[in-house]
């Protein structure tokens, strides 16, 4: 017969082994479905409208036209900092969705702790969209143009707006006093963030909705670019991305 210390050393040793064997299956089961393509016959459009998709070593996001003739940033996100200088003006918008804790209270890793990184993984908190209006990106590791016909971007620009809270009168809802910069705003936003809808997980729904190569599941960046390289040059080796302060 088993004894009562025994039993309760049993269940502590299967508690220790759980919580060691957790996050391995995550990230074993990240790499697998990081390799595995959705939209697997996407090819860049022969003509059409530009995008990026860009990464600040942790944090993806997408970055687009600041209006043309299918949408006007501008219109759904009403908070943009005035043209600076000649030669500065912005001339794309980059649009990232996450948690609302984490982006509001976490400008850099240095203000990260283990609470706010729970709460966030929970899936209980709200989240927000983070637009920033900046100058078009250089190609690089960091950054990867695409090319989509009008229809894939009109899919695309849906997705967005599901994802954003809106007014009565179609504008994005701001969040005042909060930013990273003088050229940023943060806006509220639908859905949850958790351990499994990441913000990149967000971009690779963005990618899939508007018919684009991506990973079945991303809760990281690198699988986003590890796709659309496989799909551009048949290089199927991981980018290396350079980490970055900010989330």
């Amino acid at each position: 017969m088993t004894t009562a210390p025994a039993r309760l050393w049993s269940i502590l040793w299967r508690g220790m082994l759980a919580i060691f064997l957790l996050p391995v299956v995550y990230l074993v089961a990240a790499l697998l479905l990081g390799w595995l393509p959705v939209n697997r016959d996407w090819h860049d459009a022969d003509r059409g409208i530009t995008v990026w998709l860009t990464t600040n070593g942790v944090h993806a996001g997408l970055t687009m036209p600041i209006r043309n003739e299918s949408m006007d940033w501008t219109a759904l996100f009403p908070v943009r900092p005035p043209d600076g200088p000649s030669g500065s003006s912005p001339e794309v918008v980059t649009v990232g969705w996450g948690d609302r804790t984490f982006f509001l209270n976490v400008p850099t890793w240095n203000d990260l702790d283990a609470s706010t990184a729970l709460y966030a993984l929970s899936g209980l908190d709200r989240t927000v969209m983070h637009v920033e209006y900046e100058k078009s990106p250089v190609p690089g590791p960091d950054a990867v143009a695409l090319t989509l016909t009008p229809e894939a971007y009109g899919r695309l620009v849906a997705f967005i707006r599901a994802s954003t809270t809106m007014d009565a009168n179609g504008r994005a809802v701001p969040i005042e006093g909060h930013g990273y910069g003088e050229n940023d705003a943060f806006y509220e936003a639908q859905g949850h963030y958790s351990l499994f809808t990441t913000c990149n997980q967000w971009v690779r729904d963005a990618l899939s909705a508007a018919g684009v190569r991506a990973p079945w599941w991303a809760p990281f960046d690198k699988p986003l670019f590890w796709q659309l390289r496989r799909d551009a040059s048949g290089d199927n080796t991981l980018p290396g991305v350079p980490p970055h302060p900010h989330q």
